[in-house]
């Protein structure tokens, strides 16, 4: 999905969609290809009301900062919890993340899907 100006279309639908008692406004930071690299979180936040939850490539530690200084009220991850069935555990362990393989996205065979490995047992959380 692409716009000739982002910036000014999420300011508009930030406004419009205030309007409404939604549970939650939720703003891809970027897109997928990389072709609009503006910032639209800020006039999101800016100008919408209500709960905003974001994402779109960030690492836990930028998700926190995210959420303490107000940029956002929550960050969603999808990629990381593909490769990762054990996200918040890998998380609030600081574990390693699993690298995932964006080949293998939305097929119909295990690769991909369940073959991730989780973490080794560790002490109970």
């Amino acid at each position: 999905m692409s716009d000739s100006d982002p910036v000014g279309l999420v300011t508009w639908l930030s406004k419009k969609l205030s309007d409404y008692d939604l549970a939650y406004l939720h703003l891809m930071r970027a897109d997928f290809m990389g072709e609009q690299p503006l910032d639209v979180v800020t006039p999101a936040r800016e100008h919408y009301k209500g709960h905003l939850i974001v994402n779109m490539g960030y690492s836990p530690q930028e998700a926190q900062h995210v959420v303490a200084e107000g940029i956002a009220d929550a960050v969603a991850f999808g990629v990381p919890f593909i490769a990762n069935p054990d996200l918040p555990r890998r998380i609030k362990e600081g574990a390693e993340l699993n690298q995932a393989d964006p080949k293998t996205f939305y097929t119909q065979a295990r690769e991909g899907y369940n073959d991730y490995p989780f973490l080794e047992e560790l002490a109970p959380v």
